[in-house]
């Protein structure tokens, strides 16, 4: 088959339509004509249909055909189709119309081609540029004005083959440059010839890059302009693909961030302004490492920009970081967020030392300014507490608990509570840390957690004055809240170094809520000498020291087996009513020593008393009774015009109060007569008067009224008296400490000292034998500062104190003094 178009086609292209495709070269051919009957076209070729294969002629439908029909030939080339003499021709077939006919007509046709036997003529490539061009430019125009299309785009998109220029190419480059040698591929060839004449020409090289740092500059400064992303991703893309990257643009970039981050940190962290300084060093690391990502930099690229910000940024500007004015500001403030930043930033360069030193003078600052504030001495422990909070919490949420930080808090909190407050004579007595631990834990186990502080309580409960208030069981809750506060209590304790002074404190408050039945939860009291006795950290002393607590408890237990005893003998005897009384009988060695109070107890009381006396010796051979009346409590069943009440009351409250049951009603006693009927001195006399008629619960009335009670007042039942409740509580006054009792406690706890130092000297010295004299006060302050401080003028005076007793005498050996144990 010959055609003059190199696209072949089928009868049905040919005869389906009466008007030209858009994309036919020959569309300047007239159009087909429809063919009559007996005409023949001068310009097509004679077919013949032979067989009767219908498979044959799959465009021609079987049921066209006749069985007995003969073929003939059409010469489709001829205006007209007469048909040759020797073939007839069916009238109902016209040549480009197909007729529906019965499928007994025809035996079928095996094939038909169609040949166009017109001579193609091959238009110049000018004349194909020139008709391209046509519809391209109306295409063009038609956009621009935003008008409709000239043409469909199909048309257009075949007038620019460029994927088939592409696909030549290609076949060019695979079919003869890659087997033949000294030929690069055409891409190749072609980027390194764009390299070479465009981008690394002396005029454009240099500029472009310029122009890249400059907009990556412009970016910088203003974050939220993003206008020529493209382009710098585009431009950035193309120096991977020539090869330059590395070479040209990395080197360019690194230059330019250099220069910028360094004029920008020397401004920003001459601000002044630590906390600013680092957010906007955050966002600078962040940004840009955002930025290496949008633009697709080489992870290289990436490596030495970090490295280049770390030094530009922190290690340069370190000395910024760690100033210690700026640090103590953030600590202060619990800036959480930047600590952490700082903390992070300095663990970059491996400097988290140099932060290391302003946290701890912080800490031994802050707690200074605490320890050393006389006015507000009585919160101390509270406001160490609570800086200590604050500390735990930048700990554990800005320094990652780190445990190098927090070994240099306990150091400084170790340093600061053993301090000597301003102004003292510099003794080691003067450090009251320890009292003030103790007495703090005494107010958690006689409060529970009413008494713990609101800023310190994690369920935000009232203050310490809550402690003198009724006191209920404790909850599963409320004991895990005051277990926390004691173990907070006793990070304080183990950094003290006056311990002797905390258990005299101790031992004398554990007393008096043991006798007085004081304490919130005696669980929390036995589990406060075991975390004492076996704690972490805890000196070995300790341990010894909780033996005579412990005995404490013990002798309560046994008190209580004494009164049922008593009782059950009065029983058996038939003796009923009278006083319902209950005695603790202690060991001295065990408890605090407590002062003689001259007091009048009443008959019936005195008689009880008595009773429980001979009981007692009579089944305790050799045993004594010092009977402590300044320490008992007791029940009084009161009744008033209004309502008929029950008071917890002291035993000198109750003394005074009972004078009042031979007075008339209405009648009143003088301070003068009370004072003779009660035996009670002028000190004892006030408190317990002011705690009946000036305190919250007025039980007596006080003429003139005032808060204060002076000799010449007088007192009456106060018959208006009512209160909701029906057992009351009035606060005993006179348990609380004055400053006399203080400071006995303090003489005895150095005068305990004295002994110990002098027992220390005399272990060491028989176990070395001779020892020269620093080398005996160093080990001699080594072995006693668990206990408590002393000073170096004391411990000399207690070695010339045992030179003088004979266990120490003076030598010289080797030309230097020693002291040599005497046997």
């Amino acid at each position: 088959m010959v055609s003059s178009h190199p696209r072949q086609s089928n009868i049905s292209e040919h005869f389906s339509s009466s008007q030209p495709l858009p994309d036919d070269p020959d569309a300047d051919l007239p159009p087909p004509k429809r063919l009559k009957t007996g005409q023949q076209s001068p310009n097509t070729k004679v077919s013949t249909w032979r067989g009767s294969d219908a498979s044959a002629a799959p465009d021609m439908p079987l049921s066209a055909l006749r069985p007995n029909f003969e073929p003939v030939a059409i010469d489709l080339t001829t205006s007209s189709m007469t048909p040759t003499p020797s073939r007839r021709v069916d009238p109902r077939i016209n040549s480009g119309v197909r007729h529906k006919v019965d499928s007994h007509l025809f035996p079928g046709a095996k094939k038909i081609d169609i040949k166009n036997l017109k001579k193609s003529v091959k238009p110049k490539s000018e004349q194909l540029v020139e008709r391209a061009w046509v519809p391209l430019e109306a295409a063009l125009t038609a956009v621009f004005k935003g008008t409709r299309m000239p043409c469909c785009l199909e048309m257009l998109y075949r007038e620019v083959e460029i994927l088939m220029i592409q696909s030549v190419f290609y076949y060019l480059d695979r079919a003869f440059l890659v087997p033949t040698e000294g030929f690069s591929p055409i891409d190749e060839m072609a980027t390194n010839l764009f390299k070479r004449y465009v981008f690394l020409d002396p005029k454009i090289q240099p500029t472009t890059v310029r122009a890249f740092c400059h907009l990556i500059d412009e970016e910088r400064k203003d974050a939220t302009s993003m206008s020529h992303a493209s382009l710098l991703r585009d431009f950035v893309k193309m120096a991977h693909e020539l090869g330059v990257y590395t070479s040209d643009l990395e080197h360019s970039f690194l230059v330019a961030a250099q220069k910028y981050f360094e004029t920008w940190s020397e401004q920003e962290a001459a601000s002044g302004d630590l906390a600013g300084y680092v957010k906007q060093c955050g966002a600078v690391l962040e940004n840009e490492m955002a930025r290496c990502d949008r633009y697709h930099l080489d992870s290289s690229t990436r490596r030495r920009l970090l490295s280049l910000l770390e030094e530009l940024l922190i290690t340069r500007q370190v000395k910024a970081l760690v100033q210690p004015e700026a640090a103590w500001k953030l600590l202060d403030a619990q800036a959480t967020d930047v600590l952490e930043m700082i903390y992070s930033f300095l663990g970059r360069v491996a400097r988290q030392a140099l932060f290391q030193d302003a946290w701890e003078t912080y800490i031994t600052l802050a707690g200074s300014s605490i320890v050393n504030d006389v006015e507000r001495q009585g919160e101390m422990v509270v406001l160490l507490l609570e800086l200590r909070v604050k500390l735990d919490h930048i700990l554990h949420s800005s320094l990652r608990g780190d445990k190098t930080f927090e070994i240099g808090m306990r150091r400084a909190f170790a340093t600061l509570v053993n301090k000597q407050p301003e102004g003292s004579a510099g003794h080691a007595s003067d450090v009251r840390t320890g009292e003030m631990i103790a007495k703090y834990i005494d107010t958690l186990l006689r409060g529970g957690v009413k008494a713990i502080p609101s800023t310190l309580n994690s369920r935000g409960t009232t203050s310490i004055a809550a402690a003198d208030d009724d006191l209920e069981g404790l909850g599963g809750d409320e004991e895990a809240e005051l277990t926390q506060q004691l173990d907070r209590v006793l990070e304080l304790f183990r950094s003290i170094e006056g311990k002797d002074v905390f258990e005299a404190f101790y031992k004398k408050d554990l007393a008096r809520r043991l006798l007085l039945a004081r304490s919130a939860s005696a669980d929390a009291e036995k589990s406060m000498l075991a975390k004492l006795k076996n704690g972490k950290r805890t000196p070995a002393a300790m341990g010894t020291w909780t033996d005579g607590p412990l005995r404490m408890f013990k002798d309560v237990d046994l008190a209580k087996e004494e009164v049922a005893a008593f009782k059950q003998m009065r029983q058996e005897r038939g003796e009923v009513g009278g006083v319902d009384l209950s005695v603790n009988v202690l060991s001295s060695s065990a408890w605090p020593t407590y002062p003689d109070v001259r007091v009048i107890v009443p008959d019936d009381i005195m008689k009880a008393i008595n009773e429980f006396d001979r009981f007692y010796k009579a089944k305790h051979k050799g045993r004594m009774l010092n009977w402590k009346h300044s320490l008992a409590h007791c029940v009084v069943r009161a009744r008033f015009p209004r309502a008929s009440k029950e008071l917890i009351v002291s035993s000198f409250q109750a003394i005074v109060m009972l004078l009042f049951n031979d007075v008339p009603e209405g009648s009143s006693l003088l301070y003068g007569e009370i004072q003779a009927a009660s035996g009670l001195s002028n000190a004892e006399l006030i408190r317990t008067l002011q705690s009946l008629a000036c305190a919250k619960y007025r039980v007596l009335s006080k003429t003139p009224k005032g808060r204060e009670v002076n000799t010449t007042d007088s007192f009456s039942v106060n018959a208006n008296f009512t209160d909701a409740k029906y057992r009351i509580k009035i606060n005993q006054i006179q348990l609380k400490e004055t400053k006399e009792e203080v400071k006995a406690t303090h003489e005895d706890v150095n005068r305990d000292r004295q002994y110990e130092c002098q027992a220390t000297i005399v272990r060491i010295m028989k176990s070395r034998k001779a020892i020269s004299a620093p080398e005996l006060m160093a080990e001699t302050i080594n072995q006693t500062k668990k206990r408590g401080a002393l000073d170096t003028a004391d411990i000399k005076r207690h070695i010339d104190k045992l030179v003088e007793k004979d266990y120490l005498e003076r030598a010289v050996d080797d030309g230097r003094m020693v002291y040599r144990y005497v046997a």
